[in-house]
């Protein structure tokens, strides 16, 4: 019996299919043919379960045709139905946006955060939610435009994700605040960012960033020769005033981009740069090349310029004299 239950809603389950693909193969239909299609598809949304009609319809919500008794069909139907609709139909209530942004189910806030007409609020709410999920679903939406509060925001959250700040560079609209996601930046990527960052600070005449300090370089450089990771976070974590695990992040950073920024804002000398690097992780350590190329960008590099791209992707605070580099947004 469950056998032959199963079966029959596979049956019906391939017939509405076969119905969706005929139908999103023409961007008009006469309205006889529309009505007959609306008629069988709200019949077949009753008869499936809501996961095989929300992947079936899925490509249909984006066809200009498709009626509001079918989106309302939906949003009955509940879960990822529901989900769909929220997402998709025109007529989803800016109130209906904000219940769904603060209420209790990520699903469909995500829903929400994927729709195109979002509203300062809306997003507000979404992201005061805090959740990973609603973050990627708000930056996956290309549409979505964020003010100063909400990218902030993802700024912050992108710090101490670095496939969430991929996508936000990958979005290409956080050009301003691009160095806050240095760690997630390409090779290409990282060197703009430093030669944006060498260009404004030579253009405003800038400082020296942070005063040398040796008993703080003779502290990076003893745990480095120790490999004691945990001791130079924490060193480097004091010096720029950010949480550990983000010094942690400079460390361990692949191509030791990072890392060479940080030695040279807090005055590291090159000689003491080459040993640090020789006791990184093997990638670079056991590269002469890269080991080289890492202690030429300590010399080329203005100390201003490679404390402001650590502090904001660290999103701390580094005290200089006479310029105090502020905390990035």
């Amino acid at each position: 019996m469950h056998s032959d239950y199963m079966e029959r809603r596979t049956e019906q389950g391939a017939i509405l299919r076969e119905i969706v693909d005929q139908f999103l193969e023409r961007q008009v239909h006469p309205p006889a043919d529309y009505r007959q299609f609306e008629q069988l598809t709200l019949g077949m949304i009753d008869i499936l379960d809501a996961p095989s009609v929300a992947r079936i319809l899925r490509p249909l919500c984006s066809h200009p045709e498709t009626s509001q008794a079918i989106f309302d069909r939906l949003a009955a139907k509940g879960g990822p139905c529901a989900e769909l609709a929220t997402q998709f139909s025109p007529h989803v209530t800016r109130e209906a946006m904000l219940a769904a942004a603060r209420g209790s189910d990520p699903a469909m806030a995500c829903a929400v955060a994927r729709r195109a007409d979002l509203d300062v609020d809306i997003i507000g709410a979404l992201l005061r939610r805090g959740e990973p999920e609603t973050m990627r679903a708000l930056a996956e939406n290309q549409a979505a435009r964020f003010d100063a509060s909400a990218r902030r925001a993802m700024i912050e959250a992108a710090r101490g994700n670095l496939t969430f700040a991929r996508m936000l560079l990958d979005r290409g609209d956080f050009g301003a605040e691009d160095e806050a996601l240095f760690l997630a930046a390409r090779r290409q990527e990282r060197g703009n960012m430093m030669l944006k960052a060498i260009r404004r600070v030579l253009a405003s005449d800038g400082g020296r960033g942070l005063d040398a300090d040796p008993e703080r370089a003779a502290r990076i450089e003893a745990a480095a020769l120790r490999r004691d990771r945990e001791a130079m976070a924490a060193v480097i974590a004091e010096a720029f005033l950010c949480r550990k695990t983000r010094a942690r992040m400079i460390i361990d950073d692949p191509g030791g981009e990072l890392l060479a920024l940080a030695l040279t804002a807090l005055g590291v000398n090159p000689d003491a740069a080459t040993r640090i690097f020789l006791c990184a992780e093997p990638a670079i350590a056991h590269d002469t090349t890269v080991v080289r190329g890492l202690v030429d960008l300590t010399k080329l590099v203005p100390p201003l310029a490679a404390a402001e791209i650590v502090v904001a992707a660290t999103g701390g605070w580094l005290r200089s004299e006479p310029v105090a580099v502020e905390r990035a947004s």
